[in-house]
């Protein structure tokens, strides 16, 4: 009888034992998961830091280039071709103040950073540089206007 409580106690012991072992490894998984988690939400911070800052400064620049021109179109006179220019130029600023502020509340309102989540704010970023350039391109036909 001694050896059946002996064996039983035993087994238990063992038992409980592994049951302590198994959740200090899922704890330290656990751990690790946190840990890469952590890192890539920083990689993507550290990223996306000079990001908000390049754009907030090209948006103002365009938002003055812009206003300019328009005060020289109000001294020189109405031209259609200038004001198509600027037209397409304060298309081109809205549709990019759109974006940033689309990425913007995306990345503010993301809680879990994973790779889903640094593929999308890619796939954002690669619409904000289309758009930038298109910015880009129509107010550089104000300096070509400005020249003839």
């Amino acid at each position: 009888m001694k050896t059946k409580f002996s064996i039983l106690g035993i087994i238990a012991v063992l038992l409980y034992s592994c049951q302590d072992k198994t959740s200090l490894m899922d704890e330290s998984f656990d751990a690790d998961s946190v840990m890469a988690v952590k890192n890539m939400e920083q990689q993507t911070l550290k990223k996306w830091f000079p990001f908000n800052k390049e754009a907030d400064s090209i948006i103002t620049t365009a938002e003055l280039i812009i206003k300019q021109q328009e005060k020289e179109m109000k001294i020189k006179g109405k031209n259609n071709k200038g004001e198509k220019r600027l037209y397409e130029a304060q298309f081109h600023l809205e549709q990019l103040k759109k974006k940033v502020n689309y990425i913007k509340n995306y990345e503010t309102s993301t809680e879990n950073f994973d790779a889903s989540v640094v593929h999308k704010l890619d796939s954002l970023k690669l619409g904000y540089l289309q758009e930038k350039l298109k910015l880009e391109a129509a107010l550089c036909d104000f300096q070509e206007f400005n020249m003839h």
